[in-house]
């Protein structure tokens, strides 16, 4: 039998004879893996996930042309600096009267499926076989449900609302109409385009700084309240993934500490014949840290397959799209388990080095 597996054999007999420690021990081990597991693959994949959240919210990006109106090169070249992945809506804006209230509303001419496409995270309800879709606040105070006489002009037109409309935004006091119409009744043409730049918040201001460069008579500006939410709910949400983990590392690492300290009093006798029987302070405790390694290492393993299947439960649940495992993870997770595991074997193996085999087995 070689050293190795002589070693090894040790090691295992050692778990086995004392099997409540040494569960302790891998359970404590599991669950540091498991926690720094699920956090770390969590986090990987936060600042995709969260933007694919943030999908629903509307534009993030809002470029208009200060004279005149877009031109399809144009609009193309917005295409091609945000990619197959974003989304365009250009939009017209103009003042109609409403012809029983009197009242003036704000008018816009876009492509309606594209609008809602768009804005997904918007309260709808359909109305009827019309065209428009009208905010809320219009609805409440002038419509009630009608539809609208509104003119532009020497031009008029019967709106009939294909549904209504609640953004919690500007956007409530407003009525869309398909933009063909809009163009027919006003003859203004689109000098605004509403964009989502799919992306990391640094992705979406490397797009506008493209933008920026390729429309030089046109001004990019992200729309702050959802740019700014989602690099600060990214970061919060960061936080507190490495926070919580945090803590729960150095509890667990107490637990290892006292753990192994107990394994050590119970099995100073041990200590003591191997002692006794010419066993260095080296080679004690080189077992005593081989076993703590051998525990961190199967620990570890089990600890990061049942992370992997948190974090793929945690993105099923909170973003409705699986979290993948991340196999490069599994090396610094064993790395630092066993660490970790060494660092709690710090005292106990201070203990081994004070046991005198003479007094412990004399009974002292």
């Amino acid at each position: 039998m070689t050293r190795t597996q002589l070693l090894l054999r040790l090691l295992l007999k050692a778990a086995w004879v004392r099997k409540d420690r040494a569960f302790t021990a891998l359970v404590s081990v599991a669950v540091v893996a498991t926690i720094a597991t699920a956090a770390l693959t969590i986090y990987s994949d936060l600042e995709s996930k969260l933007s694919r959240e943030f999908r629903g919210f509307g534009a993030n990006v809002i470029v208009t042309k200060t004279s005149g109106a877009l031109t399809p090169s144009e609009l193309a070249g917005i295409g091609k600096t945000i990619g197959h992945a974003g989304e365009i809506v250009p939009v017209a804006y103009a003042i109609a009267t409403e012809a029983t209230s009197k009242s003036r509303i704000v008018v816009g001419g876009a492509d309606i499926d594209k609008l809602r496409k768009l804005n997904s995270s918007w309260s709808f309800s359909n109305a009827g076989s019309g065209s428009a879709l009208v905010g809320a606040r219009v609805d409440e105070t002038i419509t009630h449900g009608a539809d609208l006489q509104l003119s532009f002009g020497k031009n008029a037109a019967v709106i009939k609302p294909a549904g209504f409309f609640h953004s919690g935004s500007d956007d409530d006091s407003r009525v869309y109409i398909p933009l063909d119409d809009f163009v027919r009744l006003t003859g203004v043409h689109p000098n605004t385009a509403l964009v989502r730049i799919e992306g990391k918040p640094r992705d979406i201001q490397a797009a506008i700084a493209s933008l920026r460069a390729a429309l030089p008579q046109a001004e990019a500006k992200p729309v702050r309240q959802i740019t700014q939410a989602q690099t600060a709910v990214v970061g919060k949400t960061r936080s507190v993934v490495l926070a919580s983990s945090a803590v729960v590392v150095v509890l667990i690492m107490l637990c290892m500490v006292a753990t192994f300290t107990g394994s050590v009093l119970e099995r100073r006798k041990d200590f003591a014949v191997m002692k006794a029987l010419g066993a260095s302070d080296r080679v004690v405790n080189f077992l005593f840290a081989s076993e703590s390694a051998l525990l961190a290492v199967t620990g570890s393993i089990a600890g990061y397959i049942l992370g992997c299947g948190i974090a793929f439960w945690i993105g099923k649940a909170n973003f409705d799209a699986a979290i993948l495992p991340q196999p490069l993870l599994l090396v610094p997770v064993l790395l630092g388990s066993v660490v970790l595991a060494l660092i709690a074997s710090t005292a106990p193996l201070r203990l081994l080095q004070q046991i005198q085999p003479a007094g412990i087995l004399r009974g002292e």
